[in-house]
């Protein structure tokens, strides 16, 4: 615990954390607020509450995903600026695993990230019932949760899939170059691929568009989480592998 709290202190004393998370935020519930009220304008008036209630969710979720990104490179720039400054050294010094290092960061950088979802999810949410009121929106029904759910996973796993390729590479440059094409390069060239179709299922965005109703469902809802949730998992354990590996005397 005394190392996810060294990290949370890091991490709430970086400049870069309140830009990233304010500049996400911000420009995530602004395009949530004009994407509401552009959708909810032109719904049919015989919508029932249900589908008025999963509509709002829909569109607040979409405005969730879009702050992936700065999230993503907050991430790569948090130990990634570590290596850059030498700091990183003072860090291994003070908590010998390296593993437990990554860890206590990937805890810490998952509640900024939940944090900012709620941030953009909670206001756009209730704009939404308020632009939405005379449909008469029920409060979450069942189907809500997966969207909910799908989105938080999004900009969890962005999030710390930053982490992971800042701790490989070493260079928050390189590393967010590695993001950006991971998730919003590769899903476009592999469409114009042959099986691009299949490819896209191996990519974090499509699940997670899937998961969001934005997309066609061309896999069950839990594959799509456990893809998804893979885009965390495996690249972080070959970042703690790869940091093991470049101790001093490995």
């Amino acid at each position: 615990m005394s190392v996810v709290a060294a990290e949370w202190i890091k991490l709430r004393t970086l400049r870069s954390t309140w830009w990233a998370l304010g500049i996400g935020v911000l420009v995530s519930l602004a395009l949530t607020v004009l994407g509401a009220s552009t959708v909810i304008s032109r719904w049919d008036p015989a919508r029932t509450s249900d589908q008025a209630a999963m509509g709002i969710v829909v569109a607040v979720y979409v405005g969730v995903i879009l702050a992936q990104l700065p999230l993503g490179m907050l991430g790569a720039m948090t130990i990634s600026g570590e290596h850059a400054s030498g700091m990183i050294d003072t860090t291994f010094v003070a908590a010998p695993s390296r593993a437990c290092v990554l860890m206590a960061k990937a805890a810490v950088l998952s509640g900024a990230a939940v944090c900012g979802s709620l941030l953009i999810a909670v206001p756009g949410y209730l704009y939404g019932r308020f632009v939405a009121a005379e449909f008469r929106p029920s409060l979450l029904p069942t189907g809500a949760w997966t969207v909910i759910a799908g989105g938080t996973l999004m900009i969890v796993v962005t999030t710390l899939l930053g982490l992971a390729l800042g701790a490989i590479l070493r260079n928050g440059a390189v590393a967010t170059m590695a993001l950006v094409a991971i998730v919003l390069i590769l899903p476009f060239v592999a469409r114009v691929l042959p099986w691009g179709e299949q490819i896209n299922r191996f990519l974090p965005t499509y699940p997670a568009l899937q998961l969001i109703e934005q997309a066609p469902d061309i896999m069950p809802t839990w594959t799509a989480f456990t893809v998804l949730a893979a885009w965390a998992v495996i690249p972080l354990l070959i970042a703690v592998i790869a940091n093991e590996r470049s101790r001093p005397g490995s």
